[in-house]
């Protein structure tokens, strides 16, 4: 009778967030295939204030949840390494999903985030993830590059690793709350973009010594993000390199971006381009994002078994290699009559391998799976 009382029920899940970006495209991505699944009861804790104050409003919104419904799972969101021992304190021994997607550690240590004062505090930070990881049920991360990282460095057991996708936002064009309109410059001219928040990674070192390889052709490098010191610095660098077909904005936002800003582009950097660990690591959001879209998409290689054919279904090549990545932009700017076509099958490859219904069964089958423990 307790087993088939417990069958009737659907499972329920608290997902957890206390993040400073908390409509991050990991979320929303996690929200939407969670959503989906039928047999689930979805319940949401997640900050809407930015400040340190998030992480009281976060735990009082937890605390509503777990009185209120007593979930049988909780999940905790990207990036919640600093709220998992209070949300542990108060759910108890329930199982906690975490998902990790990038480690902080690696961050701080080996692609120094925060310079010298990351690197210094990048031990003690250690200690902290490797038990918040090995206390999670279920770790995330996103390629099966990471889910090596994780068993390396920390020693966790394959069993509690998940490599899941980070997932885009899967617009058609009639789902439009900003209207768009076609950029105006001159016909000839073709527009190439990059967004992100300029980490070494990305790379962008890499792309402005390749658009110095390109001053001969109409080519217009139109950057998004990063803060006012990168600016001055991408700025600076396009001087120095005598770049002057560019435009920079630091920030756009999300609905502008992707109903405008990439379905304005003629072709996409999703990088990486870096050559850093991290960047060996990572198929970036921004990927995800430009092929859901169906853009033609620049693509840093990684050793991941996703899809990805050079001139198929994106332009692949390898990272820390401006030459070849001019190289690439050159052969774009001389066909790009076959981008349309590359940016179709790029968007089949995301919707096979890479989109919110891949995350939905992932996560279906994790779940699935934690409730007969």
């Amino acid at each position: 009778m307790v087993v088939a009382s417990r069958q009737l029920h659907k499972l329920k899940i608290c997902y957890v967030l206390s993040y400073r970006a908390p409509d991050y495209i990991r979320t929303r991505s996690i929200l939407r295939a969670l959503r989906q699944i039928p047999d689930i009861e979805l319940h949401e804790a997640i900050n809407t204030s930015t400040g340190i104050h998030r992480y009281l409003e976060t735990f009082r919104k937890t605390q509503e949840i777990k009185k209120k419904h007593d979930p049988d799972v909780y999940f905790l969101g990207f990036r919640g390494h600093e709220f998992y021992w209070p949300l542990r304190r108060l759910v108890g021994i329930k199982p906690i999903i975490l998902d990790a997607l990038m480690s902080p550690y690696a961050s701080l240590s080996r692609e120094r985030k925060f310079g010298g004062l990351g690197v210094a505090a990048a031990s003690a930070w250690r200690f902290l993830e490797n038990g918040i990881l090995n206390d999670a049920n279920v770790v995330l991360t996103d390629t099966t590059p990471h889910l090596h990282f994780y068993q390396q460095e920390f020693s966790l057991p394959s069993r509690k690793l998940l490599a899941m996708p980070v997932g885009a936002e899967e617009r058609e064009k009639e789902i439009d709350s900003v209207e768009y309109k076609p950029p105006v410059h001159p016909q000839s001219e073709m527009s190439i973009l990059f967004y992100g928040s300029f980490l070494p990674l990305h790379g962008i070192e890499i792309i402005l010594q390749a658009a110095s390889h390109l001053r001969d052709l109409p080519i217009r490098f139109d950057f998004v993000g990063g803060n006012e010191k990168q600016a001055r610095k991408l700025r600076s660098n396009c001087t120095n390199l005598a770049i002057t077909r560019y435009t920079h904005r630091q920030w756009v936002s999300f609905d502008e971006l992707i109903n405008v800003t990439i379905p304005g582009a003629d072709l996409c950097l999703g990088g990486p381009f870096g050559d850093t660990e991290q960047a060996k690591r990572v198929i970036t959001g921004k990927t995800s994002q430009c092929l859901a879209l169906g853009k033609a998409t620049v693509i840093g290689s990684i050793n991941e078994d996703v899809g990805f054919v050079d001139k198929h279904n994106c332009l692949l090549i390898p990272q820390g290699n401006p030459q070849a990545l001019a190289d690439t932009l050159r052969w774009c700017f001389d066909q790009r009559h076959q981008l349309a076509e590359i940016g179709e099958r790029g968007r089949a490859i995301y919707s096979e391998k890479l989109s919110v219904d891949v995350i939905r069964q992932l996560l279906s089958k994790t779940l699935s799976e934690l409730s007969r423990t």
